[in-house]
């Protein structure tokens, strides 16, 4: 196995973890620290497009590189030309659109990170002459995707996160008591208004085997637990059944309760109140 063979697998290994981390602003300082303590570069650094006319320095290894500007026309350009897939340069010449990064280096990696949130480039140099060879550019290539792959990850698990966070906002500020028992045995859930009523401590996540319980023991308080029962015997006959606004009598409290089977994962109870 090849220098550059092991770096590509020991990124992809030390990176795994991120792939449910959601803080992509760390993931990028993190990943060229390491990188460059693999590639046993001399600086790195991260360099982000703010804006049309500023590329601005962050995350350098020297320190004092970091918030130099640099004019991004050039650099893009540059970027465009290679369709913005990782450059290595064995010899950096004189002129070039990192002049004011790579002076008295040798060689450097150019590897661009564009995605949700993120559009700039990595930045490697070394002071000794490097050899990219055909193993060298794979890696590169491994890299790349990789660093692509979590950024996408991360931004579609933002999404979803942000969306469960308003639909469990909706959910508990629903006056109707609702119940999900999924029917894995293992997923179950209850909003504020179906907590009280259950009189469970906590509202959210549930054990199935517990909201069967308590929603037994509802029913067997019922002044109509007969029909409840028998109802419920046609109801569990078939996934595919579905109950509507039916009457339970509780002592002090009357209710209409419906059931509907939610997409073949389990059942969705809504128990109204009638006052």
């Amino acid at each position: 196995m090849t220098r550059w063979e092991r770096t590509a697998l020991t990124f992809i290994s030390q990176t795994s973890d991120w792939d449910r981390n959601l803080d992509a602003t760390s993931f990028i300082p993190f990943s060229i620290s390491l990188l460059r303590e693999l590639f046993g570069a001399y600086i790195s650094l991260q360099l982000d497009f703010e804006d049309a006319y500023t590329a601005k320095v962050k995350a350098a290894t020297p320190s004092y590189l970091n918030d130099l500007i640099l004019n991004p026309g050039p650099i893009i350009a540059l970027l465009e030309q290679h369709y913005y897939k990782a450059i290595y340069w064995s010899q950096i010449s004189e002129r070039n659109a990192f002049e004011e990064l790579f002076q008295a280096l040798s060689s450097a990696v150019i590897l661009p990170v564009k995605g949700h949130g993120v559009n700039a480039v990595i930045l490697f140099g070394w002071s000794e002459p490097q050899s990219f060879d055909a193993s060298a550019r794979e890696c590169l290539e491994i890299i790349q995707a990789r660093l692509k792959e979590i950024l996408q990850q991360s931004h579609t698990q933002r999404i979803v996160n942000n969306t469960m966070s308003r639909f469990t906002a909706i959910m508990h500020a629903m006056p109707q008591a609702m119940v999900f028992i999924g029917n894995d045995g293992h997923s179950g859930w209850v909003n504020t208004a179906a907590a009280s009523l259950l009189q469970l401590d906590r509202s959210g996540e549930q054990p199935p085997h517990v909201l069967s319980a308590v929603m037994g023991q509802l029913i067997n308080s019922a002044e109509n637990k007969e029909i409840i029962t028998k109802e419920a015997m046609q109801l569990f006959m078939s996934p595919a059944n579905k109950m509507k606004d039916m009457k339970w009598e509780i002592p002090g409290n009357t209710l209409l309760v419906s059931c509907m089977p939610v997409d073949g994962i389990g059942r969705l109870w809504e128990f109204k109140q009638i006052f």
